[in-house]
């Protein structure tokens, strides 16, 4: 009697769903021929709105010198971040010295390597950010690196004590390379997270700071703004030397801290090769999965691949590996050729090259080791 009564109400669902299926949409017919998707009427709108477009380049210096203080003043306002930008590189002292405070909790030594472990609260925000700086033995002076962390359940730890990571502890491999490093913590993960010390909110943090009318982005360009005036003013530093570089997001947010500080004269970027509204066989897409990377109000200005290329001429090493399938799709059309050209056009040519890698989404971290060598030997 059971198993009549469970096959009986198994054939009612089974009909019920198919009726479901089957039942007439008196809409579909009307609306077909008129209506498009809202992510078609995006990108349609977008290519008329956006100010500038690959097409657009490249420009001679006067026009590129109008684009580049349009890219960097709109950042800076749709990030709200007037008041942290370094324009006096060579400054003994920090323009932004009264808005943090720098607390070292330990030095120890690790790998060979000495680490000065530090907790550096920016006021602004309200967040006490780990920092680690990575020095070589002795007491000797080199040019200091700016190592900033890609998307990561360990984003500091990825830098400085994991060398298996996908970021390959770039920070303590240059110190034992003769560069003085500081690592900055992404401000949504690791020893930051809910699930200290290893975990990611970066979902969650998003979405709070987005309710609030903030981003992301602006608080963790502070704390990466602030790393830079930190490294700058170590009596290990050798000179003014510094560079800055990472890998996924950390790629991003090198050279987004360099134009917003002068101090970074050079950057090694190995973000991801991806633009928001990429041509892929010749049919327009949507593919900003990540809200990390909105920056509200810069898609009326331009895609984010030309974000970086206001970095022009200074010193640019970049990349991406085969296997990011996203990458080396767009590298070519958004990055490399376009890059290469305006860089010629500069007559800076020597000052962009371009490295594909066999990993994927990785730091490639032999190739960026040689080229700082090379840039400050």
């Amino acid at each position: 009697m059971k198993l009549l009564l469970f096959f009986s109400i198994s054939l009612l669902c089974v009909h019920t769903l198919q009726c479901q299926t089957l039942q007439e949409d008196p809409l579909e017919k009307i609306y077909q021929a008129d209506i498009k998707s809202t992510a078609t009427t995006i990108l349609e709108r977008y290519k008329d709105a956006a100010k500038y477009r690959n097409e657009d380049f490249p420009m001679n210096s006067a026009g590129f010198q109008l684009f580049q203080k349009d890219i960097v003043s709109n950042l800076v306002s749709v990030l709200a971040l007037e008041n942290w930008v370094v324009e006096s590189a060579d400054a003994q002292e920090s323009p932004l010295s009264g808005t943090f405070s720098n607390r070292l909790l330990k030095t120890i030594n690790h790998y060979n390597v000495i680490m000065e472990v530090r907790l550096v609260e920016i006021d602004e925000i309200g967040i006490a950010v780990p920092m680690v700086i990575c020095l070589p033995s002795g007491n000797e002076k080199y040019p200091g690196i700016c190592c900033f962390s890609g998307h990561s359940q360990n984003g500091l730890r990825d830098l400085v004590v994991d060398t298996n990571s996908y970021q390959k502890g770039i920070a303590v491999r240059l110190a034992r390379r003769g560069f003085i490093t500081i690592a900055v913590e992404k401000i949504d993960a690791g020893y930051l997270s809910t699930k200290f010390p290893s975990g990611n909110d970066e979902f969650a943090v998003a979405k709070s700071y987005l309710g609030q009318g903030q981003t992301v982005r602006s608080h963790q360009l502070k704390a990466c703004i602030v790393a830079a005036e930190i490294l700058a003013a170590h009596p290990r530093l050798r000179g003014k030397q510094l560079g800055a570089t990472g890998v996924s997001l950390g790629g991003w947010l090198s050279v987004q801290t360099a134009l917003l500080n002068d101090r970074i004269r050079v950057v090694a970027d190995f973000g991801r090769k991806t633009v928001s509204m990429p041509e892929i066989e010749g049919k327009a897409r949507l593919a900003n999965n990540d809200i990390c990377h909105v920056l509200p109000g810069m898609l009326s200005i331009s895609q984010r691949n030309l974000i970086t290329l206001a970095f022009a001429p200074r010193r640019l090493f970049a990349g991406h590996g085969r296997k990011d399938v996203g990458s080396h799709q767009q590298s070519f059309t958004y990055f490399q050729d376009l890059f290469e050209k305006q860089y010629e056009a500069l007559g800076k040519k020597r000052n962009y090259s371009y490295h594909i890698h066999d990993g994927g989404d990785t730091m490639p971290a032999d190739a960026v080791l040689n080229f700082f060598e090379d840039y400050f030997e």
